[in-house]
């Protein structure tokens, strides 16, 4: 009967051990997932900051951020080519007399 009483006693043991480590692994994973969220809305301020600070500043941003500023600047250029681009495709009536640059340049000069 000792032998039971201490078997059941290394099994509770074993089980308590067994969830005291469940809730800190739970405890740790909580911590992760808060660290990864508040990371998130860092990265969130982040962005809005430099948004903000952009469109406040690029017309005379500081010297160290020229640069980037630049960079900025010329990629909202290729977006606004890009998207007339895009609104000339969209646009073109559908016709089934295309001209091709040959039928352009034949008579031009001649």
């Amino acid at each position: 009967m000792a032998d039971m009483s201490n078997m059941a006693d290394k099994i509770s043991e074993t089980i308590n051990i067994v969830a005291d480590k469940a809730r800190e692994y739970g405890d740790y994973a909580r911590l992760q997932a808060l660290i990864k969220t508040e990371e998130a809305k860092k990265q969130e301020y982040y962005y809005k900051l430099g948004k903000k600070y952009y469109e406040l500043y690029k017309d005379a941003p500081a010297s160290d951020l020229k640069e980037f500023m630049d960079k900025l600047i010329a990629a909202d250029e290729k977006i606004a080519g890009y998207k007339d681009d895009l609104k000339a495709a969209t646009s073109k009536p559908d016709d089934d007399t295309e001209t091709t640059a040959s039928d352009d340049n034949d008579s031009t000069y001649d």
